[in-house]
């Protein structure tokens, strides 16, 4: 009896179907996410369109959780009615948040740099934690929605995230300052929706807001590395030398080169961004780990969407051994990375100096056979298979 008193009866038959019925809805909310998440980028040619409604969202969110859903807006003795309003505006905050997360999602995943050398891969993840969080019903409404602080974290991500993509898309910015006026937006936004306006407005209040709008402001700026430039992707790189082909827009994709051939070497980024790219490009060059030389890309207009940057390596510039691992880092102008493409330059006679099994640091290449498609096979990948070098 006492074992009954402390657990309580169990639940009755119309709870649990409910419970069943809300995680049926929440594996529907994930595949309608997935499905967001694969047509988001086609979504961008209506962007002006998205901006109007995820505006109205903002401030829909904005009202439901300042005003009315969260444990500080519950009454002890509440109505039908305001319990009923309670379910629906929580109801229609969860969709927000959904389509938000998981429209946000594939445009930071395909312009991210997916290495753990590069680090800009982060936010990909942790809006697609907060995407599939946000179809868990039970979850959400028990855990996420009684937390203002939490639900309010979620909240200035995606309007960070949002504004992040969507300020160079409809007006037109460059992503960095893109990218600083997200991070002045967002702390005051969070601050409002998780206090009252007399707290932010009070000297104690003001001041934390302040000093958070500059702390975040201080770490895009010094950290731009480590945001992508949503929706800016770099859909493909190669590295080439030799002749020119007649067609050719991307050089012919080579990871080995032999350091007596390194005549037109030269790096190609082909670059996607819906609306058309916000701003210039460079080309960091660097040999084992130290950059050698930063070059301004010519913009070459090929068949298909995108442009492709080229830049060649000047061979006055080659050090005097260049064997070893090469990279050709694309960058904006403001200094936020947009991907990376790694080579290596082999000996003359096609060895590899980097780490060989025999312990030596000399491991054999090719023994004496190309390793990788000669100078003017520019059509040819490392696979073998055909390439259309006018691409």
């Amino acid at each position: 009896a006492e074992a009954s008193a402390i657990t309580g009866p169990p639940p009755g038959k119309f709870k649990r179907v409910l419970k069943r019925l809300w995680w049926f809805h929440s594996f529907f909310a994930l595949f309608f996410g997935i499905g967001v998440m694969l047509f988001a980028r086609a979504g961008l040619a209506h962007a002006d369109k998205v901006l109007m409604a995820l505006t109205v969202s903002w401030l829909l969110m904005f009202i439901a959780l300042r005003f009315i859903v969260g444990p500080t807006n519950r009454r002890e003795q509440e109505g039908i009615t305001r319990k009923s309003v309670r379910v629906v505006t929580n109801y229609v905050v969860k969709q927000f948040y959904q389509q938000m997360f998981f429209f946000l999602t594939p445009l930071y995943a395909s312009s991210a740099t997916w290495s753990f050398q590069s680090l800009n891969w982060w936010l990909a993840p942790l809006l697609l934690i907060c995407a599939v969080v946000s179809t868990m019903d039970l979850v959400f409404d028990n855990f996420i929605m009684e937390r203002r602080l939490l639900a309010a974290g979620m909240y200035g991500l995606a309007m960070f995230g949002v504004l992040n993509v969507l300020l160079p898309l409809v007006v037109g910015l460059d992503h960095l300052t893109g990218l600083i006026v997200a991070a002045a937006a967002t702390p005051a936004s969070v601050a409002l929706l998780s206090f009252s306006v007399r707290q932010v407005l009070s000297p104690f209040g003001a001041l934390v807001t302040v000093a958070s709008t500059a702390g975040l402001l201080g770490a895009v700026w010094f950290g731009r590395m480590l945001v992508p430039p949503a929706p800016l992707a770099m859909t493909e790189a190669a590295v080439g030398h030799g002749t020119i082909g007649s067609y050719e827009c991307l050089p012919g994709s080579k990871h080995q080169i032999r350091a007596n051939q390194l005549d037109q070497l030269r790096c190609g980024s082909l670059l996607r961004e819906p609306g058309g790219l916000k701003e210039d490009i460079v080309h960091v060059w660097k040999h084992r780990g130290h950059e050698l030389l930063r070059r301004t890309p010519d913009q070459i207009r090929c068949d298909g969407e995108g442009i492709v940057f080229r830049s060649f390596f000047p061979a006055k510039d080659i050090p005097a051994d260049p064997t070893g691992s090469w990279s050709c880092v694309t960058l904006t102008v403001g200094g936020q990375l947009v991907g990376v493409r790694k080579f290596e330059v082999l000996t003359p006679d096609g060895k590899s100096m980097i780490g060989g099994e025999d312990g030596t640091g000399l491991a054999t290449g090719d023994g004496g056979q190309p390793v990788d498609a000669g100078p003017g096979d520019a059509g040819i990948v490392d696979g073998g298979a055909p390439r259309d070098s006018g691409r």
